[in-house]
């Protein structure tokens, strides 16, 4: 259950293009087609609202791990870390 409210805050209140660099730096696809899939869920749910759960679903496992591991690095639950 934490892992799914720290993916939910940090996708509310935290996610945007430097998210986007810092969460997939080590990812063999690169971040801007992550940042582009982005763009496109955001068309696809006719904005933000949406558009975190069709791009999770659109990832990789492998990506689905590094979007958690950097919401959870941020928020645990719904408290901020930094």
């Amino acid at each position: 259950m934490l892992e799914v409210s720290s993916f939910f805050y940090y996708m509310w209140n935290a996610w945007c293009e430097e998210e986007c660099v810092i969460a997939f730096q080590s990812a063999s696809c690169g971040w801007r087609h992550i940042w582009n899939k982005w763009g496109e869920a955001c068309e696809r749910a006719g904005g933000a609202i949406g558009a975190a759960e069709r791009l999770f679903a659109e990832l990789s496992a492998d990506n689905q791990e590094l979007l958690v591991k950097r919401a959870l690095e941020l928020y645990e639950g719904r408290s901020k870390k930094y």
